[in-house]
């Protein structure tokens, strides 16, 4: 926290109004700030309903990301700082590259440190998910801020080393930097500059129950140049047949189509192949969208037009109760890297993303296997490795219907990974710095399962050396009787 107070004397020697957001609690009482500690903002309910995955630092960049949201719209910054170790700021980029905040503010990015150079200095591998994650928190934070700052010549050789983008020798006096990058004042969040269609495809397999709902929230968006596409594929149940039929003269405007039964991957290709739309949002026929789902999708990815695709939270709840407002089973908050991590988990997202039409036909669209689910997760590694980019738009856009009978659950979990990983196989090469993450990962994995296999090794060996010497002592009296019954 040092660097960070030295940071705020730096602001306030130019004149400049200064505040601190005290993640720590390690500047309260300074005099000559403005302090917020982070532990009185409490989350608004979306964001406390749990994450589906264990707590990280990517869910603790959510909690500083909306604190500084709160103060922003209290007291209107100019510049947000934040040093790039521990990620503090990766969610606060991600959200202003989305076009959900801070549209008007310069976040600058300060290079303190680096955990990873950090965990070489320990000469240690990194020892599981959450470090990989905050790697990649730590480089997307930096790389994609407005401004850097690399005061500390050692840590900007490190990661001019590793391949980060932005480093640059460090400015006299940033806070003149900082200043020239000033924009022009706006309103912070700005409407799409242009309306391109959007083509949402629908695929439907005898879910008679909830297509009713879901294309009501469809009706409901926010953003009018839609193109809906809903494909039954092959529906067996008759009362879906008859409720397909029904929405089909309730929304004329959308596109009805019917064919064999092919698998969820084969008819969203066939939503793909039918799309008239610049971008296409596949959608599964049970989940809700919000009302500007498809608006916060379009703008998110206007504003990169780097990436082939973005995707975004969402909030589960279940099908089996009744589900009162807020009420949710848990919540999907991807963090979208690092690539190699893909191979251990899905770090992307739902199906349900913005994707460029013409860049996801050219990566190939779904896999088509029928046995097996994970045909998203499978879609964004291929679409990666074909030299393709994605986001995450920090905020739930959609309600995910977690059901019993939902196909991903009844399916094998060993062949729905397997399938992944063989389009890791087929890759001819990862993105650049990737390789290096993953081959880290895999020596940091297997040391950490040496480490624990040892430590449990030890501890069995202490019980067992307490249990033998208790024994020792409870059979001590009869060891001596036995020994003067010999003598005698």
């Amino acid at each position: 926290m040092a660097d960070g107070i030295a940071a705020v004397a730096a602001v306030q020697r130019h004149g400049w109004d200064a505040h601190v957001l005290d993640t720590d609690g390690t500047t309260r009482g300074l005099l000559g700030m403005h302090v917020h500690p982070l532990a009185d903002f409490t989350p608004p309910p979306a964001f406390r309903v749990p994450n589906l995955y264990e707590p990280s630092r990517a869910d603790f960049s959510d909690g500083v990301r909306l604190a500084l949201e709160r103060l922003h719209a209290e007291h209107h910054f100019d510049v947000i700082e934040f040093g790039v170790s521990g990620g503090l700021g990766f969610r606060t980029v991600q959200a202003k590259r989305a076009g959900l905040a801070f549209g008007n503010v310069v976040l600058a990015a300060r290079l303190n440190a680096c955990s990873r150079a950090e965990r070489e200095r320990a000469c240690r591998w990194p020892a599981g998910l959450d470090e990989l994650e905050a790697d990649f928190a730590e480089r997307y934070a930096f790389e994609s801020a407005d401004v850097r700052h690399t005061p500390e010549p050692v840590a900007a050789e490190y990661v001019r080393s590793r391949g980060w983008s932005g480093v640059v020798n460090p400015a006299a006096d940033p806070i003149v930097a900082y200043g020239a990058a000033l924009p022009e004042r706006s309103s912070g969040v700005e409407s799409p500059a242009r309306t391109p269609l959007v083509t949402v495809g629908v695929a439907y397999y005898n879910l008679g129950q909830y297509l009713p709902e879901t294309l009501a929230t469809i009706a409901a968006q926010t953003y009018d140049q839609l193109e809906v596409l809903v494909i039954d594929d092959g529906s067996t149940d008759p009362d879906s047949i008859r409720v397909f039929a029904e929405e089909e003269l309730k929304y004329p405007r959308y596109r009805f189509l019917r064919q064999a039964n092919a698998g969820i991957g084969a008819t969203r290709n066939r939503c793909l192949a039918e799309a008239r739309g610049e971008f296409f949002v596949p959608m599964d026929a049970d989940n809700l969208a919000r009302p500007d789902m498809v608006e916060r999708f379009v703008r998110g990815i206007e504003r990169n037009p780097h990436l082939g695709a973005m995707t975004c939270y969402f909030l589960a709840f279940d099908d089996a109760a009744p589900k009162p407002a807020g009420t949710y089973l848990f919540a999907c908050r991807p963090v979208g890297g690092p690539h190699a991590a893909a191979s251990m988990r899905n770090v992307y997202g739902d199906a349900t993303a913005i994707f460029r039409t013409a860049d996801f036909r050219a990566a190939g669209g779904y896999g088509t296997d029928r046995g097996t689910s994970n045909e998203d997760w499978e879609a964004f590694v291929k679409l990666v490795n074909r030299g393709g980019r994605i986001g995450v738009i920090p905020d739930h856009l959609f309600d995910y219907r977690h059901r019993a009978g939902g196909f991903s659950r009844v399916t094998d979990g060993f062949a729905n990974h397997q399938r992944v990983l063989c389009e890791f196989a087929r890759a001819d090469r990862l993105p650049p710095g990737e390789g290096d993450v993953l081959w880290a990962a895999l020596l940091g994995f297997q040391q950490e399962v040496e480490r624990l296999t040892a430590r449990q090794q030890c501890r069995r060996y202490k019980i067992a050396d307490r249990l033998h010497a208790a024994y020792r002592r409870a059979t001590a009296p009869a060891r001596a009787l036995a020994r003067l019954t010999r003598r005698s």
